[in-house]
């Protein structure tokens, strides 16, 4: 008989720890995120189910990365637009990985930033994980809009479901690229 595939923290044994999800309520400075974030960036899952400051969460990328990234947010914030960056991060669990952050700024009802979803691949191993990071992440994606969706965070389910448009638009275009290849 054959077992249903794992799931849970131990899915980075099959596939490479390359990704995770956060939320930041940007008015009350709360990230929060899943399991593998935590890993990353060396905070308690307690720390994030009570919601880490951003700076919390800034201490954690290297030193020489943290002007650009934090400049990076700024833009994102004052713009109400998408934020990508690619910085290390020195993680005592993971070691020094190299991550690409994704994430979108949005804004509340009055114009101001209010939340600011996104996710994070490592690229740390080979760049030919990159499909497999991407079918991941629209994996949790998926899973996280449903549970939105059942608790009644219609916002929180739209939002995400914007982000799963995303990653299969990156998806196609991958898919696109190799068969012209």
């Amino acid at each position: 008989m054959t077992s249903a595939p794992e799931h849970g923290r131990n899915m980075h044994m099959r596939y490479p720890p390359i990704d995770g999800f956060w939320d930041w309520d940007v008015k009350r400075d709360r990230v929060n995120g899943d399991a593998n974030l935590s890993d990353y960036l060396g905070l308690t899952p307690d720390e994030f189910s009570h919601g880490a400051s951003l700076e919390r969460c800034m201490q954690s990328i290297d030193v020489e990365d943290r002007p650009r990234v934090r400049l990076a947010i700024r833009k994102a914030i004052e713009r109400k637009s998408g934020f990508r960056e690619v910085y290390r991060v020195p993680s005592e669990k993971m070691a020094l990985r190299k991550i690409l952050a994704l994430g979108q700024c949005y804004a509340d009802g009055v114009g101001e930033a209010a939340l600011c979803p996104g996710w994070f691949v490592d690229l740390t191993k080979d760049a030919t994980c990159e499909e497999q990071s991407l079918r991941e992440i629209h994996n949790h994606v998926g899973q996280a809009k449903d549970i939105a969706r059942s608790i009644g965070h219609d916002l929180l389910s739209y939002l995400l479901h914007n982000v799963e448009e995303e990653v299969e638009q990156r998806l196609d275009g991958r898919l696109r690229r190799r068969r012209s290849s």
